[in-house]
């Protein structure tokens, strides 16, 4: 999610690194904090900013319960990408399938190569 948006008060916040909205406890308001990834403080937020950054966020504060067939509708077109690209690679003929082997081989070479000793990734050295 990187997008910027509008609240209710005008304020304009990129919601990128959004990681969570809480209630704050010490205001009778019904004001939020904002915790934003990067940010060393919460963002104070009116009532009426966080309904909206709910609404934007698709946040219903009456249900917390994951719902699948909604999530594997938004999903169907990646779902859709993968069983092309699980099909593909059932297919993939001998030959190929020896050169990325071989080619993944070297890969692992050259990574363990540039690693100090003790932290190689596929070799035991």
């Amino acid at each position: 999610m990187n997008k910027s948006v509008e609240l209710a008060s005008g304020k304009i916040l990129n919601i990128a690194r959004f990681i969570a909205l809480l209630p704050a406890n010490n205001t009778k308001d019904n004001s939020y904090h904002l915790i934003l990834e990067g940010c060393p403080n919460p963002i104070h937020l009116e009532s009426s900013d966080a309904q909206t950054l709910k609404k934007i966020l698709d946040l219903d504060e009456h249900t917390s319960v994951w719902d699948k067939d909604k999530q594997l509708q938004k999903n169907q077109r990646a779902i859709e990408i993968l069983g092309k690209q699980i099909e593909h690679y059932k297919n993939i003929p001998e030959s190929e399938s020896i050169e990325r082997q071989e080619l993944f081989e070297s890969f692992k070479k050259t990574v363990d190569s540039q690693r100090p000793d003790g932290q190689k990734l596929y070799s035991e050295e």
